[in-house]
């Protein structure tokens, strides 16, 4: 009989996450709107610079992502030396809890929260610690209540996925002022660019150069529409990225993601022509969905959380079947939920189309 060396305890108790491309048996994938991607795809000057960089993959690409960096730190008006580029913001967020908690630690995150933050800290062997929401929201004292002396990390979806809301940034600073300094604070500001101008919303770039332990991630898997390349950054005090490089990966942005996404940081006409598409037609389908009775929970970012109640395994697989993939959100405890990501125009009259179907002959 052999015998298998044994992985840390905790790890076995993590659930592999699962994306929202899964497409099951017996549906047809003619629309994916089950993975929060951006429905235009990426800037022109993003396919031309991968086009020209496609005959040097055989070189290895820069460790430390320089031009990169730089090109972020123009653009947001930071110093590149407080920036850390990673294979997406999961890599980073991964990078964060392996440096920063350990066996017996605790990581607080909110219940319903993005699952990658419960898989990097039982990676680690720490214990996660969930806090509530009421009404779907999160409140700075509930957070507080949780932190105790072995509190390392704190998670903070800022916008939220699948639960879309944010803390407004008056709580938002008064919570940051109220938390030791010995605990880090990571603001996942992944859906940032759609809350641009929404009031009350900031994704904590601010307080970065004031909280020496606020650490703010970003994506540009979002509205950069790069997801298929995996490319994200942290923005936070040297002394604190320091440690973080020592154990990430020296080649852990490719040569070809790094040139795409400095270009794609050069087009923001790109960029605004889908935040204003998501402007219109988000609030268009929730509304759409209140025509059939139906409730969702008011959201920030590029989806819409619709709520099937009994119906929604029925939904899913009706939409399934007629081309349409959605993400059903029983693994974040919310089973009678659908996530629903804004496509393009005629993908949203066709999913409105489908569901009045549905409602029409379920009657």
């Amino acid at each position: 009989m052999s015998s298998f060396p044994s992985p840390r305890s905790s790890i076995l108790n993590i659930s592999p996450y699962v994306g929202g491309d899964v497409i099951p048996p017996g549906f047809t994938r003619c629309i994916g709107l089950s993975s929060n991607e951006n429905p235009f795809g990426p800037s022109p000057f993003v396919k031309d610079v991968l086009s020209a960089e496609i005959n040097k993959i055989h070189f290895y690409p820069n460790s430390n992502a320089t031009v990169l960096r730089q090109e972020i730190s123009n653009f947001y008006n930071i110093d590149p030396s407080w920036v850390l580029c990673g294979n997406g913001s999961e890599d980073t967020l991964h990078l964060l809890a392996r440096t920063y908690a350990s066996e017996g630690d605790e990581i607080i995150f909110a219940e319903s929260a993005f699952g990658l933050y419960q898989i990097a800290t039982l990676a680690v062997g720490a214990k996660p610690v969930v806090v509530p929401r009421e009404n779907f929201k999160l409140s700075p004292e509930a957070i507080l209540q949780k932190i105790t002396p072995q509190t390392k990390i704190i998670y903070l979806d800022h916008p939220g996925n699948p639960v879309g809301n944010f803390l407004h940034k008056d709580d938002l600073l008064k919570l940051v002022q109220k938390i030791p300094s010995t605990v880090l604070i990571v603001l996942d500001a992944a859906y940032a660019e759609y809350l641009e101008g929404v009031e009350g919303y900031t994704s904590g770039i601010e307080l970065v150069s004031e909280f020496s332990n606020v650490v703010m991630a970003r994506t540009f898997s979002k509205a950069y529409a790069l997801a298929g390349l995996r490319l994200g950054w942290i923005y936070a005090n040297p002394t604190i990225l320091d440690p973080v490089n020592r154990i990430r990966p020296p080649f852990n942005v490719t040569s070809l993601t790094q040139s795409a996404g400095i270009e794609a940081l050069k087009d923001q006409a790109w960029v605004k022509k889908a935040m204003d598409h998501n402007a219109i037609w988000r609030p268009w389908f929730e509304r759409e969905i209140e025509k059939l009775g139906l409730s969702f929970i008011p959201c920030y970012a590029n989806f819409s959380m619709v709520n099937f109640s009994d119906k929604v395994s029925d939904v899913y697989q009706f939409l399934g079947k007629n081309g349409i993939i959605v993400r059903p959100m029983g693994a974040y405890n919310l089973p009678t939920y659908l996530r629903i990501t804004i496509g393009q125009t005629h993908e949203m009259e066709e999913l409105v189309s489908l569901l009045n179907k549905f409602y029409t002959q379920s009657v």
